[in-house]
Parts: C-alpha cells; structure tokens; sequence
C-alpha cells in the first residue's frame, strides 16, 4: 500500500513511498518512535535528499547536521517542522522553498547566507515568537526573497540585503497588537525597493508602514490627548481619502461624490439661472416630468462643479440663506481638495 499523503496545493502530486500500519509512508508520518525518527534523518542524509515535501519533523530540526550535502534546491514545501528548527549559520548555495511549511515552534534563520532565491508563501509561523529577531545578520544575496500571503511572518530587523536583491513583501497582515512589527516589515521592504528601484511595490510598502504605525499611535506618546486626537484625526483623513498619498484615485472619487451630494442639495434650497429661470424642486407640488427633474439636477451639477472649482461664472445663484451656506462650504472642500491633490500630484512627481 503505497502511502496517503497528498499536498493540499496540487492533488495530483502524491507520495509513491511504500506505508506502514498508519496508513504513512516514514516521511510523512506525524506520530514516529524514537527508533523511526534515527531512521529518518539517516534515510534523508543517505539518499541525500533535496525535496523535502510534505515531511513532517517530529524532533529538533538541526539543518547543518542533517543537509550535509550537495543539492541543486531544497524544497521544504507542506513541511511540518512540530518543535524548534534551526536553520542558523547555514548557507544556502540554491534556491530554497518553503511554501505552504507550518512552524509549529521556534525557527531561526540567524547568520544564515542566501545564494539565490529564497520563497516564503503561505508559510505559518508561531504567533508566540512573532516579535522574536528571526532573521538577524541574515544576509540575502540572491535575485529575489519573496514573502507572500504568511501567517504571523516574524520580524525582519537586523536582515542584510545585497543592493540587487529584490525583496518581495505581499498580503502579510498584522492584528493590532503586532502592528509594530508589521512597520518595521514594510519599511524593511520599502528601503529595499527604492535601493533596487522598486517603483511598482514602493508605494505599496509604504502605504502599509504608514497604516500600521497609525495603529500604533498611543495617547501617552503625546504631550496632551488633544494633540493626540488631533494627530488621530489627520490621519484618518490622510488614510481613507488620499491613502497615505499613494492612492490618489480616490481624490477623484470623492470630488465627484461632493459636486453630485451638493447638486442634489441645491434642486431643493433653489437657484436662478438664466436659461431655465427657477430651478427648485417644491415638494409641495405633487407632480414633476423626468425630464424636468433631469434638467434640474443637471444645471444644479453644473453649478455644483464651477463651484467646487471655485470659478463661479456667475449666471447661476444660489438662493436663500441655506443655499448661500452651502455654496461656502463647497468652496470651502474644493480649495481644500485641490490644495490636497496639488500636494499628492508633486510628491508622486518627486518620486
């Protein structure tokens, strides 16, 4: 009977290995004996295996006393590794995978030398070491470290990177309680892009620095909770209308919002044009065409946006004292709006 693992990423990629009672064939085999577990690690170094896939590692995981070697890559992918792994000081001459591992434990990736590519997706680490320096005076000299889509991915101060190293950091969330290290992450992987010229990722990262430093705002690092709730309120307009400076789009979207929120307002307080006279919707008379109320909210938006823009030509006006209010307010969010994506539009350009 041969044995039933299967990987979860792709079924059709299953083991050939011949199964014992438990259905598993040595490797993959959660539950070994002490006898099991030597023979193991002495069929691993024998057959001087290089794809480690789907293994599940019982003990301590030593890589320089089992992956004494040659190999073109390692793969470690589904691996389960139930208790510390220790990858510290090794030096991978190939590229190494560990897609889709579960560290269930500890693992440390101190002083280790990366050759060539290195790939963690999916990859689960343990919450409890999250805040542990995992990868300090790790150097990574390959083409690309791509980190992707991984649960509690620890942090990375104290990581070296060669100045042509493409760092890859996407879809890795942080609760709020490890907000600080998910910034430090992404300003990790921000200064990296704009070494090696990252434009595309760049604003990415440091729209995800500036989030998570925001969750990390605290009222005791302010002089006074006015300040704080000041600084609180500026940064949830500089998220959720600009994003940080790095999604302008959304300026756009908002302006239109305002010009059509406000044209809806002026059909009701009233204007006087000089093609159709009075626009103004009376809710006192029962009947309007569609074609009437479209006219008027089409002149109301037309007024609408030269006010926001503030040019005012000056043959449409707002009446009444409502009306007049909100036309000074609308002017009031256009100037700040144009201030705003003025500032965004020049700092993109900087960049």
């Amino acid at each position: 009977m041969n044995c039933r693992w299967v990987s979860k990423e792709n079924r059709n990629v299953k083991c050939t290995r011949k199964a014992d009672s438990s259905g598993y064939c040595l490797f993959h085999k959660e539950n070994k004996s002490p006898r099991q577990i030597a023979l193991f690690e002495a069929y691993i170094k024998k057959g001087e295996i290089n794809d480690f896939t789907g293994f599940c590692f019982n003990e301590n995981f030593n890589i320089e006393k089992i992956v004494n070697y040659k190999y073109d890559k390692l793969k470690f992918c589904e691996a389960k590794f139930k208790k510390e792994a220790n990858f510290n000081d090794f030096i991978f001459v190939k590229s190494v995978d560990f897609t889709n591992v579960e560290f269930k434990s500890s693992v440390n990736f101190n002083n280790c030398i990366f050759l060539n590519n290195c790939i963690f997706n999916k990859t689960i680490f343990n919450e409890k070491y999250i805040n542990e320096k995992v990868f300090e005076k790790a150097n990574f000299n390959g083409q690309k470290l791509i980190v992707e889509k991984c649960a509690y991915f620890p942090r990375l101060d104290g990581v070296v990177f060669s100045p042509y190293t493409k760092f890859i950091l996407k879809d890795i969330n942080y609760s709020k309680k490890n907000c600080l290290c998910g910034k430090n992450n992404y300003k990790i992987a921000r200064i990296q892009a704009k070494q090696t010229e990252d434009n595309e990722n760049m604003s990415y990262y440091y729209y995800n620095e500036r989030n998570y430093t925001s969750n990390f705002l605290k009222s005791s690092r302010y002089k006074g909770y006015s300040d704080y709730l000041t600084n609180e309120f500026f940064d949830f307009l500089s998220k959720y209308i600009i994003g940080y400076g790095e999604k302008p789009f959304r300026l756009l979207c908002i302006s239109v919002f305002i010009i059509s929120l406000f044209a809806l307002i002026y059909m009701f307080t009233g204007l006087n044009t000089m093609d159709y006279g009075l626009v103004k919707i009376n809710l006192s008379k029962n009947m309007y065409t569609f074609n009437e109320i479209i006219i008027y909210y089409l002149e109301a938006w037309y007024f609408s946006m030269i006010t926001f823009s503030t040019v005012g030509y000056g043959e449409i006006i707002a009446l009444g004292i409502f009306g007049k209010i909100f036309v000074c307010l609308e002017v009031f969010l256009g100037i700040t709006i144009h201030a705003t994506w003025t500032s965004v539009l020049f700092s993109r350009l900087i960049q």
